[in-house]
């Protein structure tokens, strides 16, 4: 008796492996197209393999005929088909959009509200991002103020005519418009979009994303598991095909992470006090060559003396007259404080190269520096000056 339990648990553990096998392989329209799993399953003509998927998650191919390849079609219940362009199985979201790459032309065409609002009879819900708002269709003259504002829908073409163009605006905006009585009503529809602030519908391009909730495998997507049912005859399901040795990629990813940044930190820290133990040796070693050479072989100071007073005086001044004549008309800026010299100032001349200057400005100068301000050359202090203040005659 005791050996019944473990053939009951034996054939179990096989019907399960066996189920496990068969309902949750991957599947495609193309050889490269979409990838197709649980809680999807794929309709195709000619499959041996049928995919068991969860109650209304139902989808087929599409043909070459309305797609330029075979697309992945989802079906609503009382409502058209749409293509699917992305799957997040870890998110849960399905991307949808038209068949014929004109959703504006489904939601201006629908007048039984038929396109988009009857997911309450479906597993979807429209993406927690996304609101419905209801919008109005007008077919405004291209040369209106609502062409100008905001680019025409491209893939609508209202009654073939090339000199009006169709927009899709806010049926209730916060505030008036008064331009719109320029352009003609189409329809209505309620669609769902991302950004409720804008007044026109520009995203029209956009996919639309829907979510699941049940069943929730969003835990086993984030391990890196696959969703499936647990038997052939029940909804119950589980997690397959879990990484079994070592860590699962995120814990991995993690441990790597965490791993490599405080090595690469060390390296960087190791190698900058490597480095400033260098620089600092270096320092240490020029300093010691710097003290060692100064004391073996001192070298004289060289000190930069100026002229004492008397000795300043000795240098012959000049007065200018009313009339502002210099000796050079042509050198008429003293090049101490760069001003132009004026009627009745005093002038003192360095007489090794004749260059003069204000008289206050060179004497400050001549305390602190024997030469002159502009060639630099050293006067002779045996030289005699003359003791007479000649003056520039007045006129």
């Amino acid at each position: 008796m005791s050996t019944l339990p473990s053939l009951i648990s034996l054939f179990i553990l096989i019907s399960t492996t066996k189920s496990d096998k068969f309902t949750h392989e991957t599947t495609s329209c193309e050889t490269f197209g979409l990838p197709i799993r649980f809680p999807f399953s794929l309709n195709q003509l000619n499959q041996t393999n049928i995919l068991y998927s969860y109650p209304g998650f139902e989808l087929s191919c599409s043909n070459r005929t309305t797609t330029t390849f075979s697309e992945p079609l989802l079906t609503l219940p009382k409502s058209v088909d749409f293509v699917v362009k992305r799957i997040s199985y870890v998110d849960q979201t399905i991307w949808v959009n038209d068949p014929e790459k004109c959703l504006p032309k489904r939601f201006m065409f629908d007048h039984n509200n038929s396109f988009m609002l009857n997911l309450k009879d479906s597993p979807f819900r429209l993406s927690d991002y996304y609101t419905f708002v209801n919008f109005t269709f007008l077919n405004c003259p291209s040369n209106s103020i609502v062409s100008s504002i905001v680019p025409p829908i491209s893939c609508l073409n209202y009654d073939n005519n090339v000199n009006n163009s169709v927009v899709a605006m806010m049926s209730d905006p916060p505030f008036g418009t008064p331009w719109r009585s320029s352009c003609e009503y189409i329809s209505s529809a309620y669609i769902p979009v991302k950004d409720t602030n804008w007044l026109f519908w520009s995203d029209y391009d956009s996919n639309i994303p829907l979510q699941w909730d049940n069943p929730d495998c969003r835990n086993c997507e984030a391990r890196g598991g696959r969703c499936g049912f647990l038997a052939d005859y029940s909804f119950r399901i589980s997690c397959f095909d879990l990484p079994t040795q070592g860590l699962s990629r995120k814990v991995k990813y993690g441990l790597s992470m965490g791993l490599v940044i405080p090595g690469v930190l060390g390296i960087l820290v190791l190698t900058w006090m490597l480095c400033n133990k260098k620089n600092r040796g270096d320092e240490v070693q020029r300093q010691t060559g710097t003290e060692f050479s100064t004391f073996t072989m001192p070298h004289p100071p060289i000190l930069v003396m100026g002229l004492d007073g008397p000795t300043i005086e000795r240098y012959p001044k000049t007065q200018l007259g009313e009339s502002g004549r210099l000796p050079r008309p042509n050198d008429n800026i003293c090049s101490i404080c760069l001003c132009e010299y004026q009627p009745n100032e005093v002038l003192r001349t360095i007489p090794e190269c004749n260059h003069y200057f204000h008289a206050n400005c060179i004497d400050g100068w001549l305390k602190t520096n024997a030469t002159c301000p502009l060639c630099r050359n050293l006067p002779e202090r045996s030289t005699s000056f003359p003791s007479v203040l000649p003056l520039s005659p007045t006129s």
